[in-house]
């Protein structure tokens, strides 16, 4: 095993056949998506140095089989060869440490001992061309009385066996058996050469290692940390069993920051690990980028097939017990209803955000309607996008009428939006806006919104009524489209009707980015004459530095703070205190949620300036406002 000789049987074949995979392979990294990490480099820093290792074997063959011999080039060309090599036993151990999650300690010894296995063929070379024994020239021929490399493979190999036999509870079955049975296959490799004093196939054996560490960690289905499949080969699962008419359990579990904590926390490994050998026997385990896994069972290799989720379900309850991270279980099976793979996990993820953390859910025929009705409606949604068209029949515009306590009147509301659609009739927006927004489609409703507005101000105007304005609520991901400020100008434009007719609603930004793009916006569009309320002030997170800096026109208080209030007299001095706050500073306060007297009157005593909820009226079309308005004087 790895030595030269101008008696042995050479064939140039399979040298050049490792050059040329080499090559390729090195080519494949490079151009495919695998992460360039540590990893990375050192596997490619194997692939180059049996890349030069062939190429050095192929060398001294040519010289070997020269009229005339260039001693001073076989000598490089069988160093080259055997240093290759010798580098590709260090690389190999010290790729080896991150998936086998070895000590500083236990790393160290293994990387000393390895090193001098492969240090001990290049130093007897160098010790026999000076001394005479092992490999030298002598009379114009080439002899190699000797050579340690057999006993330095078969050595390397005795250390890989067992690295992964000493750490095999770190490592997933899957890659046990590969990294074992790879290295096994080319041992045997390299005895049969040695058997038949061959010396053609040095190169190989140690590319067929480097070769099961390249599809075991970088180019299989599997996930080497997890032992879970790529979520591609979900949707293939899914898709076979769907046409096959197979059941498939689906056990989706959710757990927040897991990719980051598989990796800081080593007892969440160890569990994970132990629970992956004690359940995911005859299942797949699957693993998506946000950190949910999914774990299929085929239902007809189980005949109780109840027991056995709940047995996976208790035992992950005690993982949890011992782990303590939050997470989303839901359990779904195939069903006919459903025959695309995409929508089981539209599915799990519909269901996963009405979840609490640390709860299980079994998917019910209700879910499946809901998701059903949630495509439907996605659909058209789309189709409205598409369509641009700004008085879409689809879109209605319903509002809720504003009490004006300085002057005892209605004469401003709150424009609300609705869906109406052919098969599932009147859609609320607690059903569709999550929907939109998710899938970048709010833009287009919220423009369709304030152009029916626009044109029913216009309306109401021109029949005598008295309208000071109505505001129209905007999100955050319509304030980030460069072109809000003159798409919101053109529709005012062309209805017709004054800027200070229109009010535009937003909630308080958070981050600084969307701050400062919110109040370039608001400055602009304020210069028109447009009026801004600042929406749901009190909901958890208000920054009064920044409230300061736009000047609203109107904090709309969320009915959260009237109920707070309500509660004792410290809550009701706090509430009142920053409604009267505002009230110095000329913004003017709406309390939204009014549902009775009680209320109204503690709205009142609190400095409220208008007053909206269903004390006064429930949401209604937008054309049935005029019956709360009043005449104009002639």
């Amino acid at each position: 095993m790895g030595y030269f000789t101008n008696q042995g049987g050479y064939t140039p074949v399979c040298d050049v056949a490792v050059t040329a995979l080499c090559m390729i392979v090195a080519l494949l990294l490079f151009i495919s998506n695998v992460h360039k990490n540590k990893s990375f480099w050192l596997m490619l820093g194997m692939v180059v140095f049996i890349w030069t290792a062939a190429a050095g074997s192929l060398t001294y063959q040519m010289l070997m089989s020269s009229n005339q011999l260039n001693y001073a080039a076989l000598v490089a060309a069988r160093l080259i060869n055997h240093t290759s090599l010798s580098a590709v036993q260090l690389l190999y151990v010290l790729y080896l440490r991150e998936p086998l999650w070895m000590s500083t300690s236990s790393y160290k010894r293994f990387v000393i001992s390895i090193s001098a296995v492969a240090a001990a063929p290049i130093l007897i070379d160098i010790i026999g061309m000076i001394t005479g024994f092992g490999f030298r020239v002598k009379d114009e021929s080439v002899i190699t009385s000797f050579s340690i490399y057999p006993f330095s493979f078969t050595a390397f190999v005795a250390i890989i066996f067992y690295l992964i036999i000493k750490y095999r509870n770190r490592i997933i079955r899957q890659v046990f058996w590969s990294l074992f049975f790879v290295n096994l296959i080319s041992l045997i490799v390299s005895a049969v050469q040695g058997i038949y004093r061959q010396s053609s196939f040095t190169t190989l054996a140690y590319f067929m290692p480097v070769l099961g560490l390249l599809f075991t960690f970088h180019s299989n289905p599997y996930d080497s940390e997890t032992g879970a499949a790529n979520d591609i080969y979900f949707s293939k699962e899914l898709a076979s069993c769907i046409e096959k008419n197979t059941g498939l359990y689906m056990i989706s579990c959710y757990i927040s920051g897991f990719n980051s904590r598989m990796r800081s926390m080593p007892q969440l490994k160890s569990e994970f690990y132990r629970f992956f050998k004690q359940n995911v026997k005859r299942g797949i385990l699957y693993r998506f980028p946000n950190g949910r896994l999914v774990l299929t069972l085929k239902q007809k290799r189980y005949r109780n097939s109840e027991e056995t989720i709940s047995a996976i379900l208790d035992d992950f309850y005690k993982s949890y017990e011992f782990i303590r991270l939050d997470y989303k279980i839901v359990v779904a099976e195939t069903t006919p209803e459903l025959r695309i793979p995409e929508e089981y996990i539209k599915l799990i993820e519909q269901i996963e955000s009405s979840m609490s953390y640390n709860k299980t859910r079994r998917v019910t025929e209700s879910d499946i309607g809901d998701l059903k009705d949630s495509l439907y409606i996605l659909s058209e949604l789309q189709d409205i996008s598409r369509r641009q068209d700004l008085s879409d029949e689809r879109v209605l515009v319903y509002c809720q009428p504003v009490f004006n306590l300085a002057t005892g009147k209605y004469d401003t509301a709150e424009a609300l939006m609705r869906l109406k659609l052919p098969e599932t009739g009147l859609v609320f927006p607690d059903k569709f806006i999550p929907i939109a927004e998710k899938h970048d489609l709010i833009h287009q409703l919220s423009m369709i919104i304030l152009n029916k507005t626009c044109l029913t101000i216009q309306e109401l105007m021109s029949e005598g009524y008295y309208l000071n304005r109505i505001s129209v609520n905007f999100s955050t991901l319509d304030i980030r489209q460069d072109t809000f400020c003159f798409e919101v100008q053109d529709i005012i434009e062309r209805s017709g009707i004054p800027y200070g007719k229109i009010a535009v609603e937003i909630t308080e930004s958070r981050s600084e980015l969307e701050f400062n793009r919110m109040k370039n916006k608001v400055t602009e569009l304020q210069g028109l004459g447009i009026k801004f309320y600042l929406d749901d002030f009190g909901t958890g997170y208000s920054n009064f530095e920044r409230i300061m800096e736009i000047p609203f026109d109107i904090i709309k208080f969320d009915r959260s703070m009237l109920v707070e209030s309500v509660k004792n007299d410290s809550s009701k001095f706090m509430v009142s205190t920053f409604a009267s706050m505002f009230n110095d500073l000329n913004y003017s306060v709406l309390f939204e949620g009014v549902e009775d007297e009680r209320d109204e009157r503690h709205c009142v005593d609190m400095h409220a300036r208008y007053l909206q909820g269903y004390k006064y009226s429930k949401p209604i079309p937008i054309e049935d406002l005029r019956n709360f308005l009043s005449k104009e004087a002639g």
